[in-house]
């Protein structure tokens, strides 16, 4: 019989033990590999002001990867009761018969001991719907007293991963995450605010009702003003974007397919010297998880650091195809593909004031939208401003302006860092609805920023 979970609100390492253990006795292969992803989220929606929506799910999924010689497949399933895993694993079997050969398999990697990171919070699991509908109620309440209508969510969630493989690997981590996030909109204008933390007893929605509600307020009709490159202070959301596309660039992968802005410039320089860029899975202030979804340590690795590239990413099998070192930064996809799930850019010296008054005449960013690669190599961007872009003039915010369409060179704006704020956000990083790590940012001010094209709006 199945013990209760160690952690409330969480499936708990016991259960998701016995559905791998079962999984790899289930697989007949030369290699076996079981990989469950458990998640229980709780979200109160609000919209005009008021709560709407209150939801609740639990839900885990199970990958059973098998190796026959250098055959590899792998099956997926959301069943952990036995005959599900049983039937899952009888279809990895029979798909990797028909697998073609990959002569490049490394073989999966040996077993591990990954370092504490402690990242759960019972505040933050236990959290009932009366909590969350009050602290949206933080929100709605002052944005009603403003004139503005909020809308947006108060979530808790916990996030569970656990690896087994046939070499002796076992890895389990419960992870908590609570977040608030609101869109105050006016009638010509909007503004847009977030806080996330492990903690809910830690999650400042009183700064988020403010924030948002002050963007919105000074957002109201902004003004046209022409497409060009200006100087620019981007807010943290949107250096997370430019973290965030940039670190997807430095793995293994990226380089091995000639797609990297760091491939064969290791030790040189690519970015402004002020900046340092980090990858640390155990940041005690982000959302740890110490190791990836092979079971593998994750290392802290310097990417960039005083502008130069320094090191990449690996998972097993891109450091066995590049001679490398496996850092252990494999994601749960198909084909291996590493990537850097805990960036913080080092912080600065100046406010956020300070860095505003430090521009003579240029744009301050509140965050991107709806950004897309036009040229990786390049780190060349495309993406629109929203929920808050305003005109400086000789160091203070002057006016709102319609939103632009900008299309940069990520790792090249950052060539041009004038000043960085001392202090870091934390913003979470999601991959296919699954809340897979964290990147913590300050503000930044750029000495140029090249927008392409205006909105009416």
């Amino acid at each position: 019989m199945t013990a209760p979970p160690e952690h409330p609100g969480a499936f708990g390492e016991q259960a998701l033990r016995e559905a791998a253990e079962r999984a790899l006795q289930e697989t007949e292969g030369d290699e076996a590999e079981a990989l469950v992803l458990g998640q229980t989220q709780a979200l109160t929606r609000f919209a005009n002001n008021a709560v709407h929506q209150n939801v609740a799910a639990a839900g885990a999924d199970l990958r059973i990867r098998v190796v026959a010689g250098k055959r590899v497949a792998a099956v997926w399933t959301n069943r952990l009761d036995p005959d599900g895993i049983r039937a899952a694993a009888r279809q990895a079997g029979t798909l990797v018969r028909l697998a073609p050969e990959n002569p490049q398999w490394a073989g999966l990697p040996a077993a591990g001991a990954a370092p504490h990171a402690p990242a759960f919070r019972e505040a933050t699991a236990a959290a009932s719907p009366e909590r969350r509908a009050r602290l949206a109620a933080t929100i709605c309440g002052p944005s009603r007293v403003a004139g503005l209508r909020a809308a947006g969510f108060v979530s808790t969630t916990v996030n569970e991963v656990a690896v087994a493989n046939s070499h002796g690997t076992w890895a389990y981590h419960a992870g908590t995450v609570a977040e608030a996030q609101a869109v105050a909109l006016g009638e010509a204008g909007s503004g847009y605010a977030d806080r996330v933390h492990a903690d809910l007893d830690r999650l400042d929605v009183g700064a988020v009702a403010a924030e948002a509600i002050h963007t919105a307020q000074r957002a109201q009709r902004p003004r046209e003003v022409p497409a060009g490159t200006y100087e620019v202070v981007l807010e943290p959301y949107a250096v997370a974007d430019v973290v965030e596309f940039l670190g997807s660039q430095l793995t293994g992968l990226a380089v091995e397919e000639g797609r990297s802005f760091v491939g064969g410039r290791l030790g040189e320089r690519v970015t402004g010297e002020t900046v340092t860029l980090v990858e640390d899975p155990v940041d005690p202030e982000g959302l740890p998880r110490p190791f990836d979804f092979e079971g593998v340590p994750s290392e802290r690795l310097v990417l960039i650091e005083r502008g130069h590239a320094r090191s990449i990413v690996y998972d097993s099998q891109t450091a066995a195809r590049n001679g490398a070192r496996n850092t252990g930064h494999a994601l749960p996809t198909g084909p291996a593909a590493p990537l850097p799930m805990h960036l913080r850019l080092e912080p600065g010296t100046k406010t956020r004031e300070a860095l505003i008054a430090g521009v003579k005449r240029g744009i301050l960013v509140s965050r991107f939208w709806y950004t897309r690669w036009v040229h990786p190599l390049r780190t060349i961007v495309t993406g629109m401003t929203r929920d808050g872009t305003f005109l400086i003039e000789n160091g203070e915010v002057a006016s709102p302006v319609q939103n632009f369409r900008f299309t940069q060179s990520y790792h090249e704006a950052l060539a041009g860092v004038v000043a960085m704020e001392h202090v870091l956000k934390l913003q979470r990083l999601d991959l296919w609805d699954f809340e897979a790590g964290s990147i913590r940012v300050p503000a930044v001010h750029l000495a140029a920023f090249t927008f392409t094209g205006t909105t009416h709006y």
